[in-house]
């Protein structure tokens, strides 16, 4: 149903997204707006890389 090469794409952008995102709360961030905003895109990214990993999953089986 879906097409692994554009599930795979997009996993990969996302997880590098992810780590350029914790790269910039490292280095920074530097007041607590940009931290809680930093922290919620972090979250979400983490969220929807285990939605596509569920969804692949559920394609396997």
């Amino acid at each position: 149903m879906y097409d692994i090469g554009t599930i795979i794409a997009v996993k990969q952008v996302i997880e590098k997204e992810i780590e350029s995102t914790k790269e910039h709360i490292v280095y920074n961030v530097d007041n607590l707006e940009a931290l809680a905003y930093a922290k919620g895109k972090l979250n979400g990214m983490e969220l929807l890389l285990q939605d596509l990993k569920d969804l692949q999953k559920g394609e396997d089986e």
